[in-house]
């Protein structure tokens, strides 16, 4: 620990548990079993990781103190501030999704999860869906009574909230306008001239769906053959914090890659490839430049919590009205209700819709960019840290009034 705050060395250690066993499982996915000791001594530093934020936070810590805890990486760390102080005020955000219960129960470490989370006077999710599989995870794991608005401890009741988390307005707009990008968005619009850009950032491993989109812009291209030679996609994949099977993730890329290579040997030309795949990190320049130079954005994950690049491409479209399209699957969904909204496996109906959206008219896209843009807006990242301080505040205020609740209903799982 040094003056300027916690100082943690060898942070793959650390961070193992979280991103290994953690990560993989909140999104959907399952590693094979692995060697007792192994995963011992992983959830013994994840353990020993929460300790030291605890301990950290308890030298700084003055009564009346509000504390955030965000996602995974933290998750034990509520209980352990509350057996310091009972009277701790707590907050968890989790900004990945939460899976069903089926899934938590294949999680060897269930219990010491979910009661760590449980130290909080509030829980905050992403999305509905994933505050309903919590509920449902506490009530067959731990056997307590539990609702999407709450789950009753023996100790308390702890609350539970969707506040979707927004994004820095002001910081995007002075990172998206400067001259360089402006520059690099005009370079893009120039190379690509007389094609309708599709613009697309997605994560490298299987959950961001760069397999399922490819298969759709194909059957797009044959479907509506008028558009061949005519549209262009721009595909960026990006680092994921999922750690991967080495085997897995590379016979995943080269699958991707396949697909690109056919799809650019059926539809391309000497003087234009239907898809130019870049799977490389994009200076912040280039990144904002991609998202201002897009006709359509096209967002197909199979699973995520938070994706603020959907959010920043709709700032970034506020003089072209470019519309969007995103999966459902997405936890930020929810949060663009006038965005079109498909479901990833349907191959047929995502081709459908990038067609819809590349012959929208123009008081259309202005009608759902005006849409998007004050739906962001309102609730940008300042709305979201007034919204939660308030609720948590809420939520310890009514310690001790609210009695013991019998009986709260057991919402379904999706």
């Amino acid at each position: 620990m040094t003056s300027e705050g916690l100082n943690l060395h060898d942070q793959s250690r650390w961070r193992r548990y979280a991103e290994h066993d953690l990560c993989a499982l909140l999104h959907y996915k399952q590693h094979p079993p692995s060697e007792p000791f192994t995963e011992g001594q992983r959830w013994g530093d994840y353990r020993r990781m929460n300790q030291l934020f605890a301990d950290r936070i308890w030298e700084a810590y003055q009564p009346g103190d509000l504390v955030i805890v965000h996602d995974y990486y933290l998750m034990l760390l509520p209980e352990l501030l509350r057996q310091r102080d009972p009277d701790m005020s707590i907050a968890f955000f989790l900004h990945t999704p939460f899976p069903s219960s089926e899934l938590i129960r294949c999680l060897g470490r269930r219990q010491d999860l979910l009661n760590g989370m449980l130290g909080s006077d509030l829980i905050v999710f992403q999305s509905f869906h994933y505050a309903q599989h919590f509920a449902n995870s506490c009530a067959r794991v731990l056997g307590l009574e539990a609702s999407s608005k709450a789950v009753q401890t023996a100790a308390r009741r702890v609350q539970i909230e969707v506040i979707p988390l927004g994004i820095d307005m002001s910081s995007i707009h002075s990172l998206a306008w400067t001259s360089t990008v402006t520059e690099k968005c005009s370079s893009l619009r120039r190379q690509h001239h007389g094609k309708k850009i599709i613009v697309a950032y997605d994560p490298k491993d299987r959950l961001g769906g760069v397999d399922k989109k490819l298969l759709a812009f194909d059957k797009f291209l044959e479907t509506y053959p008028e558009y061949q030679n005519k549209v262009v996609l721009l595909q960026v994949i990006n680092q994921t914090t999922i750690e991967e099977d080495d085997s897995e993730e590379s016979k995943y890329g080269i699958m991707v890659s396949d697909l690109v290579s056919e799809i650019n040997r059926k539809y391309g030309s000497l003087d234009h490839m239907p898809i130019q795949l870049r799977s490389q990190s994009l200076t912040v320049d280039e990144y904002f430049a991609l998202l201002r130079s897009g006709d359509v954005a096209l967002f197909t994950s199979v699973r995520d919590g938070m994706s603020t690049t959907s959010l920043e491409y709709v700032v970034c479209q506020q003089n072209v009205h470019g519309p969007i399209i995103i999966s459902e699957f997405s936890g930020t969904a929810s949060n663009l209700e006038e965005a079109v909204h498909i479901n990833p496996w349907d191959t047929v109906g995502v081709a459908n819709q990038i067609y819809e959206a590349l012959t929208m008219s123009e008081e259309e896209r202005q009608t759902m960019h005006a849409a998007l843009y004050r739906r962001i807006t309102e609730k940008d990242v300042g709305h979201w840290v007034t919204t939660v301080l308030r609720r948590l505040r809420r939520a310890v205020g009514q310690r001790g009034k609210q009695p013991v609740v019998q009986g709260l209903p057991i919402i379904s799982e999706k």
